[in-house]
């Protein structure tokens, strides 16, 4: 006999809604350990059906260990399964694994972390995605992370040396601004011959000679490089100061960067 208290106590060991408990004890003619079971099988069934489905929401989450600092992004189908205490203690476990086990890349973890994904997806009702993780090893240097108050946006910085305020006041200012590089002539060729396009097809209809142009572009071209550079934009809580004044004899490595949905 299925009891109101079997199906409490089956709900409290899983998580999965009253219904499905009284479902799965009705088919287990009563016993836990094999409801259980049942209530496994049809999870990744479920959860194997809702994988399809968009994600367009989510959050991002910030670890570290001796050796390595890293970002996660795990997406969600609405902001609400984002904010639901279930997805924000599989988000604790998920740092946590990747603090201990540190995988090798974003294909690693989601194929070592499978089971649990499906078993959120299915607690939550909604598609669930590891769509990024990427890291940063230490080698002797500073790493150093800022994560936005909303758990929306998320950076790491590597140092060669300084100290850790110096850091995160840089980790800051990549999550804001979004740097594409660390110095201006480190920018992505291609992106500057998109950005010449541009300027050249902004010129078009004006009657300057070819050599006035041509300094026209240089112009905006170096001023682009100046705005996307991480070390010549202004300093965010300081726009006196530029980023490569902070630095003293420290010098960036690397830095990472995420912010869902990007």
């Amino acid at each position: 006999m299925v009891t109101a208290q079997l199906v409490k106590e089956l709900r409290e060991r899983t998580g999965i809604s009253m219904m499905d408990c009284k479902s799965a004890l009705t088919e287990s003619g009563g016993d836990i350990e094999k409801a259980i079971e049942v209530l496994r099988k049809k999870s990744v069934l479920k959860a194997e059906k809702k994988s399809g489905r968009a994600t367009n929401e989510g959050a991002v989450v910030i670890g570290s260990s001796d050796d390595i600092s890293f970002i996660i992004e795990v997406d969600t189908e609405t902001d609400f399964a984002a904010k639901d205490a279930s997805f924000q203690k599989f988000l604790e476990d998920l740092t946590i694994y990747c603090t201990k086990h540190s995988p090798s890349d974003l294909d690693d973890l989601n194929e070592k972390y499978n089971a649990q994904l499906l078993e959120i997806i299915q607690k939550i009702g909604e598609n669930i995605k590891i769509s990024y993780f990427e890291k940063l090893s230490i080698d002797g240097a500073v790493l150093a992370s800022y994560k936005h108050s909303d758990n929306r946006l998320a950076a790491i910085v590597k140092l060669d040396s300084g100290d850790e305020s110096l850091g995160r006041d840089i980790a800051m200012q990549v999550a804001a601004n979004n740097p594409m590089a660390i110095y201006p002539d480190d920018i992505d060729q291609e992106i500057l011959e998109k950005e010449k396009e541009i300027a050249l097809a902004t010129l078009a209809n004006e009657n300057k000679p070819e050599e006035i142009i041509e300094k026209i572009i240089i112009g905006k071209l170096n001023k682009f490089k100046m705005e996307n550079a991480l070390v010549e934009q202004p300093f965010i809580k300081d726009p006196d100061k530029k980023i490569k004044d902070l630095l003293g004899t420290s010098k960036i490595i690397s830095f990472l960067r995420k912010k869902v949905g990007e």
